[in-house]
Order: structure tokens, then C-alpha cells, then sequence
């Protein structure tokens, strides 16, 4: 193959050395080592659209050079479709409006490669990231080269009528189908996510997690019970398409607290309850249902959004969404999060396991572990003098906060009957369909895309 593209770079001189040398440059720049092997639509296109007009050096016009010379030699190695890209009518525009305005040149080149259709589309079971491992890496390169096989058989066909869900149906089938040792592009990625995840050095609490590796790495379905486990939130979204009362500062309205309270057996202090205050399921739903966005604020009511309509008449995808957002809320909160579900999944029942303490209850146990990774200090220094009293009361309001992070996602647990019974000393176990989302929501938050910051 070198000696192929030496043949033609020594033809091109012979017509123009210039045009050689920018070729020969593009070339080096596109594909280390001249192995055409590893070139597709999708590198040609981002060297193209992208490479050349922000990283490659010299004026517009060089770069306008540099297309055309790779171009010719593409046509003397008769890759006739790569060299038609680099002398497209797209490459021109792209270029020049990059010469005038960086960010509108990019915004081009987005919309080129989508509309290209080699550019591997997001799904519900896969969201790219920006920053990605090798086996990310190499799944996206290979889903380009297969969907650009796709669009010359006319499997797909971009700009035709139903040509995306084509695309995604096309992009689902390659990610998932096995290899020989019996896994996926998709099995690949997240496991190389679920790792990464685990031992990210700013998360240092997700090592308490490892034992759950396999169990993260797979992930949980919807149990048979998930519509049972999902009706306070179903109810409160049935509520909510005929909208939902709320008082002036934002809260449930009094009759429709007390109504759920009566028609799921809640026990409250007071009983009756005055107030969306006073009942932890109503506050635990309410900021559940806000976080997937499935509901919003309307002057004094509280309404369904269209992402809440679509969950409304599906409690699977209800019950994912649930999973979803318990631990994608970020910071210190779903670090509260992913630290009370591990210790639930990870204890023994009799709970004599390394999270364990002799009279020390889940929250509190909890609370411990994320003191001790530093998310809050252990022990507080004590102050001397006039400001002691002053540092700890700081010291007693952000345990107390974090005590509350801890304890809202025991709420919503219990609230959606996935916990059992207290036994008197604070300790409470998963049931069967409480392990599978406790599981599915931190399969959720560790293979979630990772992005450069």
C-alpha cells in the first residue's frame, strides 16, 4: 500500500511539486504512516470539515490547496469517493466560512456530518462521550465505517424519508451483535465506562463499590413489579395532567398531600398532614418527578411536561427514568446517592458486613463513609475563641445537609415500597425489585457519558 501512495505522490510532482507536498502533509495529517487501510468517509469528512481549517497550519487558501492536492492523489489511488469530499463544494464553504467565523464554521461542520449519515447517532442505550477510552473509541471508528457500508448498499439513505430511525436501527444492531468471545461494541464500552467510573480519583467513595463491578457492568431490567413499585409516581402524574394545585411559595396543595397520604396508607407527622412539608413521600416524588423534568411549574399549578406525558403511559420507561435521575444529579448529592444504595447492596443481611457498625444506623453509616472521603470533614477542627461557636455550628449544618442527601434517597426508596421494615435499629434491607433499581440506577450514573471539562 506505500508503495502505491509513493507511486502517486512521485506522479503528482511530476504535474506539480507543490500540490505534492501539501498532498504528502494532508496525507501524514489524515493517516500516520500512509496505512489508506485505516482511512473511511467519516476521518476524510472530519479532516475535511474540521482538522484542516482549525489545526492545520497556514492561510485559507493553503487550506483550500491542501484539499484540492489530497483530492488528485485520492483520484491516482482510485479512492474516487474520498477524493470527491475533498473537493466537494462543501469543503470550499466550510472552509471559507471558518476563514470568517470560527464558531459558525463549526456549527457547519456538526450539521455535514450528520447529514452525511456516517456519523454514529446517540441512543437510548449508548450517548457518545468526549472523553472516551480505546474501546469507545474504536466502537465509534468501526460503527462509521459500518454505516458508511450501510449508505453505499442502500441500507441507509441519508436525506430520504425515515432515513434517521434507518440510521439508529442500523447503529443499534452493529453495537450489540457479539464478537467471538461473546461480547458487544456496546458490552465493551461499558464496561470500560463502569471502570473509569469506579476509579475515578475525584469520586474516591466509589471504591467502597468494586464488589459490584459485574453486577453495574450489566445492569438491572424492569422488574414484573415495576408498575406496582411506580404507582405513587404514576398517580402523582395522573394528578398532574389535570394540574396540580400548588400554594403560593411552591409547594403540593394540602388536599392532594392528604388524598396520596390516604390512598397509599403513608403514615405521617401530624397525621393528618397540613402540608406537602409534613409528608416525605409527597417531598421525595415531587423532586424525583422535577429531576426527570416530567412535570413543571405553571403560574399556581403544577403540570405534566411532554417528556411527563410519554412517561405517564409507560411504567417501564418510568421506572428507567426513576433509576436514571436518582444518580445523575451530581456532586455531593448523588455522591450521597451512590453511597447509601452501595452500602444496602453491598451489606450482608444480617448486616455484619464491611459498611457495618454495632448500632449504627444506614444513614448514619452512610454519612460516615462520605465523611471519610472527604466530602465533608470527619471531625471538624474545634475553634478557639470568640468564633468557635461560629465553626461549629458551620460544622453541624453541613453534616446536617448531608445527613439530609442521604436520608431523601431513603424516602423515595421506601416510598416506592423497596426497603423493608426498620428493625429497630435503623437497619433496612432491598427487597428483590428494591436490588434491581438500586443496581439499574448506578448501572445508570457509571455508564453515562464522560465529558472533557
Amino acid at each position: 500500500m506505500r508503495e502505491a501512495v509513493a507511486s502517486a505522490l512521485a506522479e503528482l510532482a511530476r504535474r506539480d511539486e507543490r500540490s505534492a507536498g501539501m498532498a504528502r502533509l494532508a496525507l501524514d495529517a489524515l493517516a500516520p504512516g500512509q496505512e489508506l487501510e485505516r482511512i473511511d468517509q467519516h476521518a476524510v469528512q472530519r479532516f475535511c470539515w474540521f482538522e484542516l481549517p482549525v489545526r492545520f497550519q497556514g492561510s485559507a487558501q493553503d487550506q483550500r490547496l491542501a484539499a484540492r492536492s489530497l483530492s488528485q492523489l485520492f483520484d491516482l489511488l482510485q479512492l474516487h469517493r474520498y477524493a470527491q469530499i475533498c473537493k466537494s463544494p462543501e469543503t470550499t464553504t466550510v472552509l471559507t466560512v471558518y476563514a470568517r467565523d470560527h464558531d459558525a464554521g463549526l456549527a457547519m461542520f456538526e450539521r455535514l456530518m450528520w447529514e452525511s449519515g456516517v456519523e454514529p447517532p446517540d441512543l437510548p442505550e449508548l450517548t457518545w462521550g468526549t472523553a472516551v477510552g480505546d474501546a469507545e473509541i474504536l466502537a465509534r471508528r468501526e460503527t462509521a465505517a459500518a454505516l458508511e457500508l450501510a449508505i453505499s448498499l442502500g441500507d441507509v439513505r441519508p436525506g430520504k424519508l425515515g432515513w434517521r430511525p434507518a440510521q439508529e436501527r442500523f447503529t443499534r444492531s452493529f453495537l450489540t451483535r457479539p464478537d467471538r468471545q461473546g461480547l458487544s461494541h456496546l458490552d465493551r464500552v461499558r464496561e470500560e465506562r463502569v471502570r473509569a467510573w469506579l476509579g475515578s480519583s475525584a469520586h474516591p467513595h466509589r471504591e467502597r463499590l468494586w464488589p459490584l463491578v459485574g453486577e453495574i457492568i450489566a445492569g438491572a431490567d424492569a422488574p414484573r413489579s415495576a408498575e406496582r413499585a411506580m404507582a405513587p409516581l404514576q398517580r402523582l402524574l395522573d394528578l398532574a395532567a389535570d394540574g396540580i394545585a400548588l400554594t403560593q411559595i411552591g409547594y403540593i396543595a394540602p388536599s392532594v398531600v392528604r388524598q396520596m397520604c390516604a390512598d397509599f396508607g403513608w403514615r405521617t407527622s401530624p397525621d393528618p398532614p397540613r402540608s406537602e412539608t409534613d409528608a416525605t413521600q409527597l417531598i421525595s416524588l415531587h423532586q424525583v418527578l422535577r429531576s426527570m423534568r416530567a412535570v413543571r411549574r405553571s403560574g399556581r399549578r403544577l403540570v405534566l411536561t411532554r417528556r411527563g406525558r410519554q412517561l405517564r403511559e409507560d411504567p417501564e420507561a418510568l421506572w428507567r427514568a426513576a433509576t436514571r435521575s436518582l444518580c445523575r444529579t451530581g456532586g455531593v448529592e448523588q455522591a450521597a446517592a451512590e453511597t447509601f444504595l452501595g452500602l444496602l447492596l453491598t451489606r450482608s443481611p444480617q448486616g455484619a458486613g464491611s459498611h457495618a457498625r454495632r448500632g449504627e444506623s444506614d444513614v448514619a453509616a452512610a454519612e460516615r463513609t462520605l465523611t471519610e472521603y472527604g466530602w465533608v470533614p470527619v471531625e471538624p477542627p474545634v475553634a478557639a475563641g470568640r468564633h468557635a461557636a461560629a465553626h461549629r455550628r458551620t460544622a453541624d449544618a453541613a453534616s446536617d445537609q448531608l445527613r439530609a442527601m442521604v436520608m431523601a434517597v431513603g424516602w423515595l426508596l421506601e416510598t416506592l415500597g423497596l426497603l423493608t421494615e426498620d428493625d429497630g435499629d435503623g437497619h433496612r434491607e432491598l427487597t428483590g425489585p428494591g436490588r434491581a433499581f438500586a443496581i439499574a440506577c448506578l448501572h445508570q450514573s457509571a455508564v453515562a457519558p464522560r465529558a472533557v471539562v
